[in-house]
């Protein structure tokens, strides 16, 4: 089998992977998701577990009472910036730079409260995925398209990127995440990925040959 390995580019390469002005993100089905989840309780609590760059957040806080109240979650840092532009001029609205799986534990006052009515949490949107700016820029990594360094951190402030990982976990270990966390439940598969791993990472570390066509 041939194997060929390039260092990625830490620049975008011009690669568009929608018709949307880049840096932005269009919030799918939000009419629906206003009509079901915030006009029922207009004067209740809603969260947006996955902030992105705010467009259903927005869509939300806009349909809320003087009264409704609107909290977000999000990992990555350039989502939380746009987050506390918005916060700054919304005092209806705040962001969390955590994970949704704290949720409880960022607002424990609403954790055990009734829900709607206006008080507790009324509604939480849970649209789980990548949004469009983490694919816009290769230096992200989430997109193979692009040449670009693979990061794969929706937290960049924090952690190993994917290539320290995968530049310095042993196979048995590059085997188990791929196996545990990637798109393959088959041992099989995943060894042999971690196995081309391995062995391209045996021939970058290798010094090049003086001497390629035989001693002077």
């Amino acid at each position: 089998r041939h194997l060929q390995i390039s260092k990625g580019k830490a620049a975008h390469t011009g690669f568009r992977p929608s018709l949307q002005a880049a840096g932005t993100h269009t919030p799918a089905m939000l009419p629906e998701i206003v009509a079901r989840l915030v006009q029922p309780s207009p004067d209740g609590v809603v969260v947006d577990a996955t902030y992105g760059r705010g467009g259903h957040t927005r869509g939300m806080i806009a349909a809320l009472s003087a009264r409704g109240v609107c909290h977000a979650f999000d990992m990555d840092a350039e989502a939380v910036t746009d987050g506390k532009a918005l916060a700054a001029e919304e005092r209806r609205f705040t962001i969390h730079h955590a994970p949704f799986s704290r949720m409880a534990a960022t607002l424990p006052h609403l954790a055990e409260t009734p829900s709607g009515g206006g008080g507790g949490v009324a509604a939480i949107l849970f649209d789980l995925g990548i949004s469009s700016p983490q694919f816009d820029e290769a230096h992200r990594g989430f997109r193979p398209e692009a040449d670009g360094p693979l990061d794969l951190r929706f937290d960049q402030s924090r952690g190993q990127t994917a290539h320290e990982f995968l530049s310095t976990a042993p196979r048995a270990e590059i085997t188990r995440v791929l196996r545990s966390f990637g798109e393959t439940s088959d041992g099989a598969a995943a060894q042999r990925v971690a196995d081309a791993i391995v062995l391209a990472r045996a021939c970058a570390a290798e010094p090049p040959d003086p001497h390629p066509h035989g001693p002077l």
